[in-house]
C-alpha cells in the first residue's frame, strides 16, 4: 500500500459514509484498487485533473490527488 495522507476532511465523510470509527480507513485504502476507465464509465464519475479514484471491492471511493485521500464516497449502483 502507498503511503498516503489522510485529510480532515476524508476522515469525516468516512465516519458519515461507511464507517463510525476512522481506523478501518487504513484496512479499505489497503484494499483499493485504481480506477479503470471502465469502472469510472460505469460509475459515471471523472476526477478532476490530478486526481484518481481508488475503488475498495465493495464499491467505496476515495480520491486521491498524489498521495493525499481527499474525500470518500460510495459509489452508487
Amino acid at each position: 500500500m502507498k503511503d498516503y495522507h489522510i485529510t480532515h476532511h476524508a476522515a469525516e465523510r468516512y465516519r458519515e459514509r461507511r464507517c463510525r470509527h476512522p481506523l478501518y480507513i487504513t484496512a479499505d485504502l489497503s484494499r483499493a484498487r485504481p480506477a479503470t476507465k471502465g469502472k469510472l464509465r460505469k460509475a459515471r464519475r471523472w476526477p478532476r485533473a490530478g486526481q484518481r479514484l481508488l475503488i475498495t471491492p465493495d464499491g467505496f471511493a476515495f480520491v486521491a490527488a498524489g498521495t493525499v485521500i481527499v474525500t470518500c464516497f460510495p459509489l452508487g449502483g
